[in-house]
């Protein structure tokens, strides 16, 4: 039987899991945000992650989010020739994360029982 993993290592990748599998859903979902639309998304998600990121447990958490609504609201000013491939890139990269935490978080789980 394996090593029993800690119930704080357990949360922390479902949290990351689900944060990484939803942010990088956003992120393909605001890919093709232009106008007003994709300004105001970019400022809201940019304002977000500044105050994520004050936390220091949640720098790197706040940087990305912080990029991602950069991101957004260079898509929202009618460049997204330059913003739509990286946010397809760094949503695919999101999610791809996210859906690796939580199969490390289901086996952990299972290696519980």
């Amino acid at each position: 039987m394996g090593e029993l993993v800690p119930r704080k290592t357990l949360v922390k990748q479902a949290l990351k899991g689900i944060g990484g599998i939803g942010g990088g859903i956003a992120l393909l979902a605001l890919s093709g945000a232009t106008g007003l639309f994709g300004i105001v998304m970019g400022a809201i998600v940019t304002v977000i992650g500044l105050a994520v990121s004050t936390s220091k447990e949640d720098r790197l958490a706040g940087a990305v989010t912080v990029g991602a609504g950069a991101l957004t609201l260079i898509a929202g000013l009618g460049l997204t020739g330059i913003a739509a491939p990286l946010m397809w890139v760094g949503g695919g990269a999101l999610l791809i994360s996210g859906i690796l935490s939580l199969i490390n978080f289901i086996k952990n789980l299972n290696a519980r029982r």
